[in-house]
């Protein structure tokens, strides 16, 4: 005879697994999504590099590079970098253009110290007023150039400079043969006391 509670226990199986197919068919879910892991939106990178070398000959190279959008790096272009400012340094044209020189000279100079100016004093023949003379200056040196139009003559020479001197402060002289600069000097640092 078979045992009661054994088909009781086999017929509520059976409703079991009867439910649980209706309830599956009402609660199908046809697709379980997919979690898709996406990679984050383009971060946008930047930054830029600065480079400053120098030979010791001449002036320093300032290179200034980005990170640009396209993920390289871009050189910026700079304005034309100029030596130290001076006063009227842009008014004035270049020796070539104020006169053809013929024959190029460095001319015979003294150099005189005091404690509020240096003064250069250049031989320069026929050079006839200050508007034939150009001073470039640069850190501790001055290029000076004259020329003289009647006799097609170019002098240069390239002058030591202390520390002291105020080149934004300078004036040209010109004198019979001779060419006459003026710089001042500052002092910075403790002053004495008494």
């Amino acid at each position: 005879m078979p045992d009661p509670i054994d088909e009781h226990f086999k017929k509520i199986m059976k409703q079991f697994f009867k439910d649980m197919e209706e309830f599956e068919k009402d609660f199908k879910i046809k697709k379980i999504p997919e979690f898709k892991i996406k990679k984050p939106a383009h971060v946008e990178r930047g930054g830029f590099s600065i480079s400053i070398t120098s030979n010791g000959k001449n002036p320093p190279k300032i290179e200034v590079k980005r990170f640009g959008p396209g993920g390289n790096w871009e050189k910026v272009p700079l304005e034309k970098e100029r030596a130290i400012p001076q006063k009227e340094a842009a008014a004035k044209p270049r020796i070539a253009e104020i006169a053809e020189v013929k024959e190029k000279v460095i001319p015979e100079y003294k150099v005189l110290m005091d404690v509020s100016k240096l003064t250069i004093s250049l031989d320069a023949e026929g050079v006839e007023n200050k508007e034939n003379v150009r001073l470039r200056f640069y850190p501790g040196s001055v290029e000076i150039y004259a020329v003289s139009r009647k006799l097609k003559k170019g002098y240069f020479c390239t002058v030591a400079l202390p520390d002291s001197a105020d080149t934004r402060e300078s004036t040209v002289e010109v004198e019979k043969d001779k060419v006459i600069i003026n710089i001042p000097r500052r002092f910075s640092g403790p002053k004495a006391t008494m």
